[in-house]
């Protein structure tokens, strides 16, 4: 009995230390799409104006890899297939990703079709690892844009996912 019970200890241990967590569950090279929406806003007392806008769908490469000398950090290159190269840093807890705030200045918004803008947005981001070979970004994006005139308008959207599968 004492045997039997040693053996299905060392087996569960043995199983549960080979699932990968932290930094090599995500390190790698990935292919992904960005899809989803904003909110687009005048505050204008006068003349208020809201329009929810999707997101052009976006493709590219990622590339995460360990920050050298660390024990805890990875580095984060994303390559637009637009040219836009965002670099910035993440951590890991178990099977989840933390992106520190970056900046995307290339973001284009398409109105209906004929009005595109040009975009500056801040975005967080947190992610979770899937089959060990999809790794699921959910992204926040704030920010602003000027349209005509210098008319402001805040940008915000809290529904956008980059799906990245790796190569």
């Amino acid at each position: 009995m004492k045997k039997t019970i040693v053996i299905v200890l060392f087996f569960l241990i043995a199983f549960t230390s080979c699932q990968k967590s932290g930094i090599p569950l995500f390190r790698g090279d990935y292919t992904f799409k960005t899809s989803g929406n904003v909110t687009v806003k005048r505050a204008d007392l006068l003349n208020p104006a809201v329009f929810n806008v999707n997101l052009d769908n976006e493709i590219g490469q990622i590339n995460i890899a360990k920050l050298d000398g660390s024990n805890d950090s990875l580095v984060v290159v994303m390559n637009y297939l637009n040219g836009e190269i965002i670099v910035t840093h993440a951590y890991c807890k178990g099977k989840e990703i933390f992106l520190k705030k970056f900046k995307r200045d290339a973001l284009k918004l398409s109105f209906e079709g004929y009005l595109n803008l040009g975009c500056e947005v801040e975005v967080t981001a947190k992610g979770t690892m899937h089959d060990e070979n999809t790794l699921i970004l959910d992204m926040v994006y704030e920010g602003e844009t000027v349209i005509m005139a210098n008319l402001v308008y805040d940008i915000y959207g809290d529904d956008i996912k980059m799906a990245a599968k790796r190569n």
